[in-house]
């Protein structure tokens, strides 16, 4: 049975079709959105997390990584 969505868990219920990721890959990409979410006060639930996550996923699987992959995802209005 699938382990429901909590606190820190990134939502990727829209993306069905986001393919296959490595344990590695899971940790990292969580790590960033964590990192994200911290920073900028961004509730890990709210439909910003989301869309966040969506877009982590996204960028990360057409090749950005690191601080570069940070910048693309993080909402403009939040970023210094």
């Amino acid at each position: 049975m699938p382990k429901a969505l909590g606190t820190g868990q990134m939502p990727i219920r829209r993306l069905p079709d986001a393919g296959v990721f490595e344990p590695e890959e899971v940790s990292v990409l969580q790590g960033i959105f964590d990192q994200i979410c911290a920073r900028g006060g961004i509730d890990r639930k709210s439909e910003v997390a989301e869309d966040m996550a969506i877009n982590l996923i996204a960028y990360y699987q057409q090749g950005l990584r690191g601080e570069e992959l940070v910048r693309a995802v993080v909402p403009k209005e939040r970023r210094p």
